[in-house]
């Protein structure tokens, strides 16, 4: 008997509900579609702009700057000795796709009146290429070669190349350029003149504010010979993988430690953690509005309809139904919306972003789109839906049926 009545009440529902729908008003329902459709939009752009923000600064992290994981020595020596015969080991790995090493010493550079203090590092540029991604955004000049000796490779906010608008120019050479010649005063004490090979500008401040030479030059700056390294990047094919590959790593030698991107991103760490939470705020302030606007529509239409709600219910029309009916109601809105939204933010929205990015100081971002975010933001929207519909209709039925059918 308990099925029968429940199957009679959702069939009733559904009836009303239809009903409600194609012979409502017109205008009310465009509206209403029309904010669910905003606050559906606001969902999915918010997270996917941030998404976006987040995935191409964290490339740029590991691209530019740190690879997946960084390799140093522990205690106070900062020298990894044996290192090619570490990088080999390393090679073996599966799911290593890359290795390089870095050399590193504090210098002073200093062009006419002008001078900066930037690290200064000793690099195989062929290796380079295998983990990081700065010879392709050498904008003037060339990327260094193997043999290269009396050359450097300076980042834009170093060299300031007469371009204004970086980050760092007040406090750069501001007009150095590809060809020109620099001091290079190293901590050690050694002094050396070179020629800018070329400048790159990643927009990402971190990469750009270092300097490059040839392990070959660096070797004879410091003047302890070429097997050794003060850091070693490794890019792999998984982060996920990390854990793993630092373990077959340190199987081998003990006296490293070892640092994934993540742990070495700094400022990008705590901006894309201030990303998430400006989201998570805007999201409950979308969320209001599209539970606002169903609540509103839904009560007023109660309202106007008090009466009728009370004749409904004295020939047997039980307030379950009616109550169903607006769920369903609430729900149709919802759905469309959600539909509308998906069609108007995937092919305008988007496409109109990739022809006209954002533009942020480590470069432009695109929005970050996916199935997962549709069904989240239609789950998320139909619940509210169906709270912002239910507890005005359920506050309603709780009215004695003779003041609803007196209104």
């Amino acid at each position: 008997m308990k099925t029968r009545s429940s199957t009679r009440s959702l069939n009733v529902a559904f009836f009303l509900a239809v009903k409600a729908i194609t012979r409502g008003n017109v205008g009310v329902t465009v509206l209403t579609v029309a904010m669910l459709i905003l606050a559906n939009l606001s969902l999915m752009f918010v997270p996917s702009l941030i998404k976006g923000v987040i995935f191409s600064a964290n490339k740029k992290q590991v691209d530019t700057n740190s690879s997946n994981i960084i390799i140093e020595t522990m205690g106070d020596n900062p020298i990894i000795t044996r290192r090619n015969d570490l990088i080999d080991r390393i090679e073996l790995i599966d799911g290593v796709t890359g290795v390089t090493y870095r050399d590193s010493i504090s210098a002073e550079i200093k062009c006419d009146n002008e001078h900066v203090s930037r690290m200064v590092y000793g690099i195989s540029p062929e290796r380079e290429k295998e983990v990081f991604t700065i010879h392709n955004y050498v904008f003037e000049g060339r990327y260094l070669n193997e043999r290269d000796r009396g050359e450097i490779l300076l980042g834009v906010q170093i060299a300031g190349a007469d371009r204004r608008e970086i980050e760092l120019y007040s406090s750069s050479l501001k007009h150095v350029h590809a060809g020109d010649r620099v001091t290079v005063t190293y901590a050690n004490g050694v002094v050396r003149q070179y020629k800018v090979k070329g400048i790159f500008y990643c927009q990402f401040i971190q990469t750009d504010i270092q300097a490059f030479v040839t392990d070959l030059e660096m070797s004879s700056v410091n003047q302890i010979g070429q097997n050794h390294a003060t850091s070693i990047h490794v890019k792999i094919t998984d982060d996920g993988e990390a854990d793993r590959i630092i373990d077959e790593i340190a199987a081998y030698r003990n006296d490293l430690r070892f640092k994934t991107w993540d742990e070495v991103a700094g400022v990008i760490g705590s901006m894309t953690q201030s990303f998430d939470l400006i989201g998570a705020i805007l999201n409950i302030m979308n969320l209001l509005v599209a539970g606002i606007t169903v609540f509103i529509v839904t009560y007023i239409d109660l309202v106007h309809k008090r009466r009728q709600i009370g004749i409904q219910r004295a020939i047997g029309i039980t307030p379950t139904a009616i109550t169903i009916s607006y769920v369903i109601r609430a729900l149709f809105y919802a759905l469309m919306a959600t539909i509308l939204a998906w069609v108007l933010y995937k092919y305008v929205a988007v496409p109109l972003e990739h022809r006209y990015p954002f533009r942020f100081p480590f470069g432009d971002v695109a929005l970050y789109t996916s199935p997962r975010l549709f069904g989240q933001v239609a789950s998320i929207v139909a619940v509210v839906a169906i709270g912002a519909a239910f507890i005005p209709t359920w506050r309603t039925m709780r009215i004695k049926l003779l003041d609803a059918i007196w209104g």
